[in-house]
């Protein structure tokens, strides 16, 4: 089992941060767009899904892409890698992230909906849970760590890109 590789820079998303706790909210019929709202009901950012494998999030001046390379994913900004994912072993729902000097280890639940990141030592960083449809998300994450929002909206891309992936193809409806 390898370690994923650490991330180029601990350059994480602009302020204003949301306090811990975000809302995703679909827009369009074929979930293309995540409108990202702060406990208060303001909107900070949207994640775009820009067709497979890739997306892009923004809040006002700020632009970060989402890429995906084989078993590699990534989001860069300003040229430099902000955030790297990579499988554990085999694995297709567990996954190690680097952000900065911070290492999580992901657990990704397509049918139910879900993914969690924990730190090494279990204790949860990000939790994200969505509806059934998948049309509104809620994620949770630890506010005093500046790599905790990058690691809840890469979990609310790689949960919505492959449950919208799946269900285009008719994997999770059995068709």
């Amino acid at each position: 089992m390898g370690h994923a590789p650490r991330a180029a820079s601990s350059r994480t998303f602009p302020p204003p941060y949301p306090e811990g706790l975000f809302i995703a909210r679909a827009r369009g019929l074929l979930l293309t767009e995540f409108v990202l709202l702060d406990s208060h009901g303001q909107e900070f950012g949207r994640l775009r899904l820009r067709g497979s494998p890739a997306a892009e999030f923004r809040a006002g001046n700020y632009a970060a892409t989402f890429e995906a390379s084989g078993r590699r994913y990534r989001i860069v900004a300003h040229g430099e890698e902000v955030l790297v994912a990579v499988p554990k072993g085999r694995s297709i729902d567990e996954l190690e992230i680097s952000c900065g000097d911070q290492t999580y280890e992901a657990q990704t639940s397509l049918f139910r909906n879900l993914a969690v990141a924990s730190y090494p030592g279990g204790e949860g960083a990000a939790r994200l849970s969505g509806g059934l449809t998948g049309r509104r998300y809620e994620a949770l994450f630890a506010p005093g760590d500046g790599c905790a929002l990058p690691v809840a909206v890469f979990l609310l891309w790689h949960v919505a890109a492959n449950r919208r992936r799946a269900l285009l193809m008719g994997g999770l409806m059995g068709g």
